[in-house]
């Protein structure tokens, strides 16, 4: 399984790198919105709600993107996997190789959690390291389960969706949707505290609101390992419940296709 995820590992990054200015596109991005938050915050001055918090609501809301970032990628790596897989002709070739189907889907997401992970590095440092106040090195390191965690519920949803995209070929009903719901309710840019009572209800069922406060709460709040444990079995929970079932629905999905022909249209 490994050597089939690394392998399409190279793959995808031999086709990147011969579209060199999307990185440098990427890049620029990630500086915009750093530089688009710090203003933002310049508005936003000591606001009661973030008082467990150090830093000021630019470290706040750096913090939030981030973890959607990664939240993202695992949302949307894999239908727009399909998708591309779909435009070349190959994703026939690819879904009735020997290969096993484990080390394909991960080596799909691979390569777009790496571009990730440089995107959200430079955030967390040029932002919260250089504009922000500053951030615990060792809260950085401990937040990492946090968001492998996060990204891998996320990654459920977008496997199942990419399986949907399998069959309709266009059109992703679940991700976009989805992801517009995480930055609504799940306090990536404002705390989930301001929301209406049944919101924040909704909120605490979707997985990043955990992630998202585990890791400002290890960054900026000071707290240990110990203190974040509740969030850390609750992502636990959506990890073991929605994986097996999202890929038990990729599974379901790609047997529909193949019986009906339709692997190697678009």
């Amino acid at each position: 399984m490994i050597d089939v995820a690394l392998a399409v590992l190279r793959r995808d990054w031999e086709i990147e790198r011969t579209y060199r200015m999307r990185l440098l596109l990427a890049a620029a991005s990630t500086a915009a919105l750093a530089a688009g938050m710090y203003f933002i915050g310049r508005l936003v001055t000591h606001p009661p709600e973030l008082a467990g918090y150090s830093g000021t609501y630019f470290d706040f809301a750096l913090v939030g993107l981030a973890v959607t970032s990664f939240a993202g990628v695992g949302l949307r790596s894999f239908g727009t996997s399909m998708i591309t897989e779909q435009n070349t002709g190959t994703m026939d070739l690819l879904l009735t190789s020997p290969a096993s189907r484990a080390g394909l889907l991960s080596g799909l997401f691979l390569f777009p959690l790496l571009l990730a992970s440089g995107e959200v590095a430079a955030l967390l440092g040029i932002g919260i390291g250089v504009l922000g106040s500053g951030m615990s090195i060792g809260g950085l390191v401990m937040s990492v389960p946090v968001i492998i965690l996060t990204t891998i519920s996320f990654a459920a949803v977008g496997i199942a969706a990419g399986g949907i995209l399998v069959i309709a070929k266009r059109g992703d009903p679940i991700s976009g949707p989805f992801f517009q719901i995480t930055m609504l309710l799940t306090g990536a840019v404002y705390p989930v505290s301001v929301l209406p009572g049944f919101l924040r209800v909704i909120a605490w069922c979707i997985p990043a609101t955990w992630g998202i406060k585990a890791t400002r709460d290890l960054l900026l709040g000071g707290a240990g390992w110990r203190d974040v444990m509740p969030y850390v079995l609750v992502l636990v929970g959506f990890v073991i419940v929605l994986l097996p079932i999202s890929l038990a629905a990729f599974r379901a999905c790609v047997g529909v296709a193949r019986s009906r022909g339709l692997l190697g249209s678009y």
